[in-house]
């Protein structure tokens, strides 16, 4: 690779955050690549002021390349756009705004002006990154250059994870739980999936739901989730554990899970589902792109709208072993496409491709 440094910038970096991460453990693989990487954006989690700069702080010297992280808007757009770098637009998708509307009006705004923007991005980048064929379509829609569209995946950091919490792992052992793992907003549709867990329990009533994630985000959405909690009788069987950001802790989660569900009304690609493959426990999707995509061979494919079908299709995945260990067996292969090492091969390739 060319020893041209790589400017990252994204609107925030916070911990667990997917887009912060997948920044985070790319400038590493790129600085693990012999590159010099430097990190930048607007908002910058106290936990994380180590590993960045604010954006205002970007040298733009028109001799590196620029790695523009975009997702929402935010006001590093327009230094992007003034940048005499090569040019890299990432697109991560943008969450609909009306999965904010009534619970956090700031974030709605930010994601509706992030829309507004898009389709006059088009030509204002030399090259543009996918991690999903939904967001290839989706920028091939706006008249982006499909020549200069090139998809790389995710990455799970497995560098961060170094075993198990041994103690958590046997006590999970005696548990029969479905888990979820992302933040308890409207977008991730909490209620749907806790009408879906609400059949599986009447069959199973032993199974646990247990909910990995901030819960700060929408109050009023919280308050939601436990009002239909009580409704169903399920007081004991949803557990909440706030966000994890311990390694062990999560790895555990995911290892002992029957499954991990999602029932998002939207996802750009959701590395949870990635995640819970790496560890080789299958997973549930609702069917809009990209999850089954995502998923591969180891995803239940669902319909959230119809919550009785979707539970009868999990009970009858449980009930058939031989398929159950099959998709077990499938999961830990197909998540070698969002291996660190994957990662490191994607981002030689591309940068030796977009050099030539």
């Amino acid at each position: 690779m060319d020893p041209k440094a790589i400017h990252i910038m994204t609107a925030g970096l916070t911990p667990g955050d997917a887009v912060s991460n997948f920044a985070l453990s790319s400038g590493r693989i790129l600085r693990e690549l012999g590159v010099q990487v430097y990190i930048y954006a607007d908002h910058i989690a106290p936990a994380l002021a180590s590993q960045a700069r604010h954006s205002r702080f970007y040298p733009n010297t028109g001799q590196d390349f620029l790695w523009f992280h975009y997702s929402i808007y935010a006001d590093n757009v327009e230094l992007a756009l003034n940048s005499r770098d090569v040019k890299l637009l990432d697109f991560h998708g943008i969450c609909p705004p009306r999965l904010f509307a009534g619970q956090n009006e700031h974030l709605a705004f930010l994601c509706q002006q992030g829309l507004d923007v898009l389709p006059t991005l088009h030509d204002r980048f030399d090259h543009y990154v996918v991690h999903s064929e939904y967001s290839r379509e989706w920028l091939q829609s706006l008249n982006f250059p499909a020549a200069n569209i090139h998809k790389v995946f995710y990455c799970i950091d497995t560098s961060q994870f170094t075993g198990a919490d041994a103690a958590l792992m046997d006590s999970l052992g005696q548990l029969d739980y479905f888990l979820m793992v992302g933040r308890i907003v409207p977008q991730k549709d909490v209620l749907a999936l806790v009408e879906i867990f609400s059949h599986i329990n009447q069959a199973r009533p032993d199974t646990v739901l247990i909910l990995v994630g901030t819960r700060q985000q929408t109050g009023k959405y919280q308050q939601q989730i436990e009002a239909l909690i009580n409704q169903k009788g399920l007081q004991n069987r949803v557990l909440f554990t706030d966000q994890v950001n311990n390694p062990a802790v999560l790895e555990a989660l995911f290892r002992q899970a029957r499954l991990l569900f999602v029932t998002s009304e939207w996802e750009s690609f959701c590395v949870p589902v990635a995640e819970s493959l790496y560890f080789g426990t299958p997973t549930a999707v609702h069917h809009v792109p990209p999850l089954p995509e995502v998923a591969g061979p180891a995803g239940l494919v669902f319909d959230k709208a119809d919550p009785q079908a979707a539970a009868a299709q999990v009970l009858a995945l449980l009930a058939d072993d031989g398929r159950y260990q099959q998709m077990r067996q499938a999961a830990a292969p197909w998540a070698a496409q969002y291996s660190d090492a994957a990662l490191a091969e994607n981002l030689r390739q591309f940068f030796n491709h977009i050099e030539v």
